[in-house]
């Protein structure tokens, strides 16, 4: 067993011997969860949500609509929007 310190940022340096073993990398994310006494840390891989040519498309559309100042709520309603156009451009 290894001991780490808390830092005054609530900081813990995971010790090199842990990071070489699991094969971590700078910058990597963990879910922290809590179970009886113990910490958890579990290395976790996030996948973007959307493709780089989904987010060009968006930006083009936001630059098209902003001549006619449509306003969507977050969620379904922009989503089918942007399905709608996507179909009528094909």
């Amino acid at each position: 067993m290894t001991i780490a310190r808390l830092k005054a940022k609530n900081q813990i340096t995971l010790p090199h011997a842990i990071v070489q073993r699991l094969r971590l990398r700078p910058q990597e994310l963990f879910a922290v969860d809590v179970e009886k006494n113990y910490i958890k840390l579990i290395p976790i891989e996030v996948k973007e949500r959307y493709t780089a040519e989904e987010l060009k498309a968006v930006d083009a559309i936001v630059e098209k609509e902003k001549k006619h100042g449509k306003a969507f709520k977050a969620g379904k309603d922009f989503s089918g929007y942007v399905k709608k156009l996507a179909k009528s451009n094909r």
